[in-house]
């Protein structure tokens, strides 16, 4: 008893692209199965030829910008919070050294020490998560951006040395602001990793 030979996949697409042999031919017009299959490829090759065309963009240029500038922001940010840290050293010092006298002092004091350690651990839940390893969809990148930027300008603000002489309750709000401006990251990163993993 002889097996019947089929056609290979490789025989049948060198038919239908007019390069077959007389024998594929021959068993193609006599064998319901090789035909069935060569109809099969003639149909996927038509569906292939009906998808739309892709063209990649030519102007990579604006996805380059926004990665560089949200590196630059990255960068003044890690430099405007060490200033901000060493501002807020040199007040501490300044407030300790200080007579206490006065209760608002002491208050202003907790408060402003509570302000800070909000934003301390909010920029260590930050960093822990790794922000610049992953990639954001446009919206988000976007509402990333503007945070840092609304950061670097607490930040700035922060190291303005007379604004902590000056108003130290103004100075209590920026760190509270910062420490909500960190949050709000933490929340966009901590979103994007929990949609990543569905």
């Amino acid at each position: 008893m002889s097996e019947i030979r089929h056609g290979t996949t490789e025989e049948l697409l060198a038919l239908r692209d007019g390069e077959g042999g007389a024998w594929i031919k021959a068993h193609v017009e006599a064998c319901a199965t090789c035909a069935g299959e060569l109809y099969r490829l003639d149909q996927m090759r038509a569906r292939l030829k009906a998808l739309p065309t892709f063209a990649p963009p030519r102007d990579r240029w604006p996805l380059v910008a926004t990665l560089a500038r949200v590196e630059r922001r990255r960068r003044r940010i890690r430099g405007a919070v060490g200033l901000a840290t060493a501002a807020a050293l040199t007040l501490l010092t300044v407030v300790a050294l200080r007579p206490h006298g006065a209760a608002g002092a002491a208050a202003a004091r907790t408060a402003l020490q509570r302000a800070m350690a909000q934003s301390a651990a909010m920029e260590q839940s930050f960093r822990a998560m790794s922000p610049g390893s992953r990639a954001l969809p446009g919206d988000a990148a976007g509402v990333v951006a503007d945070l840092e930027d609304r950061l670097s300008s607490i930040d700035e603000e922060l190291a303005e040395p007379g604004a902590w002489r000056t108003d130290p309750d103004r100075v209590i709000g920026l760190w509270q602001q910062r420490a909500g401006v960190l949050s709000a990251l933490v929340d966009v990163h901590a979103t994007r990793v929990g949609l990543a993993g569905l």
